[in-house]
C-alpha cells in the first residue's frame, strides 16, 4: 500500500466534522477537559486563542472529515460542550465550542476512489488509527462518531499520569494506550475518580518508574522514590489544571 507523505497546514472550521480513529477514550479525563475548557469560556477570546494555539492533528478523509489522529479528549469534550451549549438558554450563532482549529496533517479529500475501508485500512498500516476496545482488544471498526466512544478508566490515568510526570510525552504512535495496558492490572479502577485522582496518579509514576516499565515509550529510566514528585504536589498541581491556569505548567519529570 502506498505511503501516506505527511503535510502540515492549519485549518479552523466546524467540530461536527470530527471522527475517531480510535475506539475508546477515559471519560474522567474527557470531564477534567469539559471543565477546564468551561473556564476558559469566561473571558472574552480566551477559549479561541486556546484553541488556535492547540490544534487537534487529523487527516482529511475522502468523504472530507476530520480523522483524528491525536487529542481525542478535546475533541469529545468540545463535541459535548456543544451540545450542552445549544441544550441551554444559549445563542446557538455564538456557540463558542462549535469551531475549532485542526493540523490538517495529510488531506485524502480528493481520492474519490478510495473506499472507506481501504481509508482505515491505510490508517492503521501507518499507525494512525488503533482498533482496540476500553479493555485493550481488537475490534472490526471503529465508532462513526467520538460520541460512540467506550470508557478506558485506565487511558484517564495514563494521561494524567504523563502530565504528572510519569514519562514523556514522545513522537510514538498511541503511546497513552500502551501505559493504560501497562498500569491495568496495576491499579484497582476504584481510585481513577477525582475524589482519589492524586492517589492514583501517584501510584501510576511509581509503576512508571518502575525496570518493569522500561520497555514502553517515554520511560524516564530509574530514579530514586525521593526524585518523584510527592503527593501534596501532584494535588496542587490537579488544582491549578482544573481551573485552567496557563501559568501551571506540567510537572517535569525528576
Amino acid at each position: 500500500m502506498d505511503r501516506i507523505h505527511m503535510d502540515s497546514r492549519i485549518r479552523w472550521t466546524s467540530t461536527d466534522v470530527m471522527r475517531p480513529t480510535q475506539c475508546s477514550v477515559g471519560y474522567l479525563e474527557v470531564d477534567l477537559k469539559m471543565q477546564e475548557l468551561r473556564e476558559r469560556v469566561r473571558t472574552a477570546g480566551t477559549l479561541e486563542k486556546y484553541l488556535k494555539g492547540h490544534p487537534i492533528p487529523a487527516v482529511c478523509g475522502p468523504d472530507d472529515r476530520m480523522y483524528l489522529t491525536d487529542h481525542h479528549h478535546m475533541g469529545l469534550a468540545l463535541v459535548k460542550l456543544s451540545d450542552e451549549w445549544d441544550a441551554g438558554d444559549n445563542p446557538a450563532g455564538k456557540n463558542p465550542y462549535r469551531t475549532c482549529s485542526f493540523q490538517v496533517i495529510k488531506d485524502l479529500s480528493d481520492q474519490n476512489e478510495m473506499s472507506m475501508k481501504q481509508f482505515f485500512a491505510k490508517m492503521e498500516e501507518h499507525h494512525l488509527s488503533h482498533p482496540f476496545d476500553g479493555q485493550g482488544k481488537r475490534v472490526s471498526s471503529i465508532p462513526k462518531y467520538l460520541t460512540a466512544l467506550v470508557d478506558d478508566p485506565y487511558r484517564s490515568l495514563a494521561g494524567l499520569a504523563r502530565k504528572a510526570g510519569a514519562y514523556d510525552k514522545v513522537d510514538a504512535p498511541f503511546t497513552e494506550f500502551k501505559w493504560a495496558d501497562y498500569l491495568r492490572d496495576k491499579i484497582a479502577v476504584d481510585l481513577i475518580c477525582k475524589e482519589h485522582l492524586a492517589q492514583a496518579i501517584h501510584q501510576a509514576i511509581a509503576l512508571a518508574n518502575a525496570p518493569a516499565a522500561s520497555a514502553l515509550p517515554g520511560y524516564h529510566g530509574s530514579r530514586p522514590a525521593s526524585a518523584l514528585p510527592v503527593l501534596a504536589k501532584i494535588q496542587e498541581r490537579l488544582a491549578k489544571r482544573h481551573g485552567a491556569d496557563d501559568a501551571a505548567p506540567d510537572l517535569p519529570p525528576a
